[in-house]
């Protein structure tokens, strides 16, 4: 039997208390009690479900019904679980803010079956445990942090009870798959989301993944389905529809242009097929036409009217005379060093030059502390892909200074994240310094009118993200005009990082293959 390190301590007419660990309390989206390690659940029915279904002995004397409000779906929304619940598999491709969780979650329960498992980015997981209590009324598990035994403890309930749902983090999934690999009774839902993923389709996250794909009912969602070519879509194709989609290559064969490449290393002749364009036009038709078969993709301007204006503006700055001296110095040895690691070093320069003992802030920082003290009301966001080396720094710089701040990052505990959000949403805070990738998912932050960028995600998708969190995910909410601001240093590699965003290259590949476009 496995121990499940839960000890009920109470049970009275508004709590549940009980006696565990952090990992417990975040499975169960518990809050903190005031004694340590003592963790409460409000005392309504859904809780007691949660609890009685990982606790089966334990009573009950109160039974309060939950005060969940009904929510609506709006139309274009019941058009599209209408049409992707007839099927066993599907894809929702909608643009962000479009709803495809509600989408997603509604398509499960016209499918009446009854366990799902659902797989997605770790920074997700507290936004659909709420969403699947809020819009199903149904208990789930966040799963990640729990010991592997008790993983698989879930894993079972999942294959073997009636309605049971859980929640994992893709890496952590990626680590448990195997359990998965020989179980010959699938009926079972599987959910994906940020699902892009999928195109590195030989990758191990993808391969543990496809452990799923017979899996009774699968659905993806990807804002992103397609990042730098159509031939992307493949790996999503291949995990909904394996038995049609199982060879990239013949999937490539039949639909695109190739193009041979031969190159001579070390004496020896290899040669590889590039895959180009489509090969007709009719052929792009077809694979669209294929797509759509069971797919959703919506845009937010034909759904969402209401979606308040956003103005981009770029602010190009000089760098300091120290800060310049130091990048001209450091861009002349670029031969000297690995191409994505002098790119770094130059950007770094660009955001925090003190980190190379220069005495000066930088540009970028001067121009955010004056910014600030001169719209210290407004909300703003700040976005930078560096935490150590520029936004915590910052952070400190910007108190030093008298100007209030909250740190969203990777060390953010999800605790403390929703705390700084509602106290930026509620406007006990204005300004929010956030790192990219922690905080471009999953968060609403529609109060703010400002986002900067002091520096951008090589990601396209990365970028479009955190750009989406300050819109606003109904039309009640702030319908004032948004301002995106990207802090460009003149003659760096940020003018060159910004181009090929617009042009949506793969920036990785630019800097591996050709580094001289970033020092001509």
């Amino acid at each position: 039997m496995v121990n499940l390190t839960i000890e009920i301590k109470e049970i009275n007419k508004y709590k549940i208390i009980f006696k565990s660990n952090y990992s417990w309390a975040f499975c169960l989206n518990a809050q903190q009690e005031n004694k340590i390690n003592y963790y409460f659940l409000e005392n309504n029915i859904l809780n007691q479900q949660k609890i009685k279904k990982i606790l089966p002995s334990l009573k009950f004397n109160f039974v309060y019904k939950n005060e969940n409000t009904k929510i609506k779906l709006r139309n274009y929304q019941i058009e599209d679980v209408n049409f992707l619940s007839k099927l066993n598999q599907g894809a929702i491709f909608s643009e962000m803010r479009t709803g495809k969780t509600p989408i997603a979650l509604f398509i499960f329960k016209k499918w009446n079956i009854e366990n799902l498992i659902i797989i997605v980015p770790v920074i997700l997981q507290s936004y659909w445990q709420k969403s699947v209590e809020n819009w199903l009324n149904l208990p789930a598990y966040i799963i990640t942090y729990l010991d592997k035994n008790i993983r698989l403890f879930f894993y079972q309930k999942l294959i073997k009870e009636k309605q049971f749902i859980i929640i994992i983090s893709k890496e952590t999934f990626r680590l448990d798959s195997i359990f998965f690999k020989n179980i010959k009774e699938k009926n079972f839902c599987v959910i994906i989301d940020e699902a892009h993923y999928l195109r590195n389709y030989n990758s191990q996250q993808s391969k543990s993944i496809y452990i799923l794909k017979n899996a009774s009912h699968k659905l993806i969602l990807t804002g992103t389905p397609i990042v730098n070519h159509y031939s992307d879509i493949f790996g999503i194709l291949k995990f909904l529809q394996p038995e049609i989609f199982s060879s990239y290559w013949e999937f490539s064969n039949k639909y695109f242009n190739f193009q041979e490449i031969k190159f001579t290393n070390n004496n020896k002749n290899y040669k590889f097929h590039k895959i180009q364009d489509f090969k007709t036009e009719k052929h792009k038709q077809l694979l669209q036409q294929k797509i759509k078969t069971i797919s959703v993709n919506r845009k937010q301007k034909e759904v969402l009217p209401w979606l308040p204006k956003i103005i981009y503006q770029q602010e190009y700055l000089l760098m300091e005379e120290e800060q310049q001296k130091i990048y001209l110095e450091l861009s002349n040895k670029w031969k000297e060093y690995k191409p994505l690691e002098i790119i770094t070093k130059l950007k770094s320069i660009t955001l925090y030059p003190k980190l190379f003992g220069v005495d000066c802030l930088g540009i970028k920082i001067n121009f955010l502390i004056n910014y600030l003290k001169e719209k210290n009301i407004q909300k703003t966001i700040i976005f930078s892909t560096r935490s150590e080396t520029f936004l915590y720094p910052l952070s400190e710089i910007l108190e030093k200074e008298k100007i209030k701040v909250g740190l969203i990052t990777g060390k953010t505990s999800a605790f403390n994240k929703e705390e700084i959000i509602n106290l930026f949403q509620n406007k006990n805070l204005n300004i929010l310094l956030c790192n990219i990738k922690s905080a471009n998912l999953g968060i609403n932050l529609s109060k703010a009118n400002t986002i900067i960028f002091a520096d951008r995600s090589y990601s396209p998708a990365d970028n479009k993200q955190a750009e989406a969190r300050f819109l606003p995910t109904n039309d009640q909410e702030n319908k004032e005009i948004r301002l995106i601001i990207d802090l460009i240093c003149y003659s760096s590699i940020d003018e060159k990082i910004n181009e090929l965003l617009k042009k949506k290259e793969d920036i990785i590949k630019v800097i591996n293959n050709k580094p001289n476009y970033f020092f001509e």
